[in-house]
C-alpha cells in the first residue's frame, strides 16, 4: 500500500517535529533547573501538552491510528 502527503502536510510534519523535540528539550530544562516541585509542575505539563498535539497531528497527517 502506497501512501503520500501533500507537500504542505510535509512541511506542517517537519515543523511539528521541531515543536514536539522543543517541547521536550524545555520540560527537560524545567526539571533540571527548576526540578519537579508543585509550583512547576503547571510549566511542564503545559509543555508536554503540546508536544502531545505536535504528535497527535503528525499521527493524523501520516495515517497512523492509536
Amino acid at each position: 500500500m502506497e501512501f503520500l502527503i501533500s507537500a504542505e502536510e510535509g512541511s506542517e510534519e517537519l515543523r511539528l517535529w521541531a515543536d514536539y523535540y522543543e517541547a521536550t528539550a524545555r520540560v527537560l530544562e524545567i526539571m533540571r533547573t527548576q526540578g519537579t516541585a508543585a509550583g512547576v509542575i503547571a510549566q511542564i505539563l503545559a509543555e508536554e501538552a503540546k508536544a502531545a498535539a505536535a504528535i497527535r497531528r503528525i499521527k493524523e497527517i501520516l495515517g497512523i491510528r492509536g
